[in-house]
């Protein structure tokens, strides 16, 4: 697989990895009416790296006493992920064939640490770039800006797939090239459109 790219963004959630059907649903009724609203609000901001998941939660529960679940449990909701092996091995293709492949995620502390440990996702990059240390989120400019910068390479020589489209909206507009993945599709269709970002004939 030779490529003119020299570098490919890999997002984590819907592209490389998958969370359980059923998961909002749960997490909904852990806690009653609006809870996962709650616990979507207390996250952004340790997704950006201000504060600890742990504290945010704690904050959430102790101003639900009717929540039937105990900050331990709360914080497993984010251990469910399930890796997608293929799409991993394609990871493990592009990286053989000399392009340098990056994690770049939105993520929390927990959750990178729960990647990192128990996933050993980290290992299989030459780079990672988790939202939560860069102290900037997708899909801000920033986050683009800063990645690129540690990369040290065009933005148009890098590709970049997400499944969510102001995600890959905001990386077009920098001139990265990116493409909108949908996780129903599976390691196939990530391959082809990978294929199609670097420049290479589809699998």
């Amino acid at each position: 697989m030779s490529t003119p790219g020299r570098a490919m963004l890999w997002d984590a959630d819907g592209v490389l990895q998958r969370t359980p059907d059923g998961w909002l649903e749960d997490l909904e009724a852990a806690g009653g009416p609006g809870f996962a609203e709650d616990v979507f609000a207390a996250e952004a901001p340790a997704v950006r790296g201000e504060g600890r998941l742990r504290d945010r939660l704690a904050e959430v529960l102790a101003r639900r006493p009717e929540a039937r679940v105990g900050l331990e449990d709360l914080l497993g909701f984010w251990e469910r992920a399930v890796p997608d092996e293929a799409a991993l091995a394609l990871v493990g293709e592009v990286r053989a064939a000399g392009v340098r492949c990056a994690l770049a995620t939105n993520q929390h502390d927990h959750r990178r640490a729960w990647m990192r440990d128990a996933l050993g996702l980290d290992r299989r990059f030459d780079d990672v770039f988790y939202s939560c240390e860069l102290g900037v989120a997708k899909p801000e400019p920033a986050y683009y800006e800063r990645v690129v910068g540690v990369l040290g390479v065009a933005p148009e020589e890098v590709g970049f797939v997400d499944d969510s489209p102001a995600n890959v909206d905001a990386a077009r507009a920098l001139g990265i090239r990116a493409v909108l993945h949908d996780p129903a599709s599976g390691a196939e269709a990530l391959r082809r459109e990978v294929s199609t970002l670097l420049g290479t004939p589809g699998a």
